[in-house]
């Protein structure tokens, strides 16, 4: 095969995550919420998250999340409050409202994704988490 042939095989693997994300987005967006703040609600866990570890979470930096943050306290979903341990710390929580849209977005979003995959069959979707996993360089042969 020519270099040409994995370059186009390149840009099907990349174009194909585009869409997918794009359509997970979009999905969202019809519920009213932005795939960051999706994004943040799916990483608070009940007891709240360290600002800094949501921001690991969601691989932005600290001016980033605090807007992002402001925008969902705004819509009542999280709120601030200091760490009991280190009053240093903030530490993000979900307000009832937000624990109750969490509960409600994570089972659509579960099933944007089935329905986004259901265009292959079941053993098309083994082949293409094999193949995956083999271009991550992860043993194939694992439970899964």
């Amino acid at each position: 095969m020519n270099d040409s042939f994995y370059l186009d095989v390149y840009w099907t693997l990349r174009k194909s995550v585009k869409v997918f994300k794009t359509y997970l987005h979009n999905k969202l967006a019809d519920s009213g919420i932005s795939w960051p703040q999706f994004h943040a609600l799916y990483h608070i866990p009940e007891n709240g998250i360290p600002v800094n570890e949501l921001a690991k979470e969601l691989h932005c930096n600290a001016s980033n999340i605090t807007g992002l943050i402001d925008r969902m306290v705004e819509n009542k979903w999280v709120y601030r409050e200091h760490s009991a341990e280190d009053r240093r710390v903030w530490l993000i929580k979900l307000t009832e409202e937000g624990s109750a849209l969490k509960s409600k977005l994570i089972p659509v979003h579960h099933n944007n994704i089935r329905e986004r995959l259901s265009v292959l069959t079941d053993e098309e979707l083994e082949n293409l988490k094999t193949l995956l996993k083999k271009l991550m360089n992860e043993d194939t042969t694992k439970a899964k």
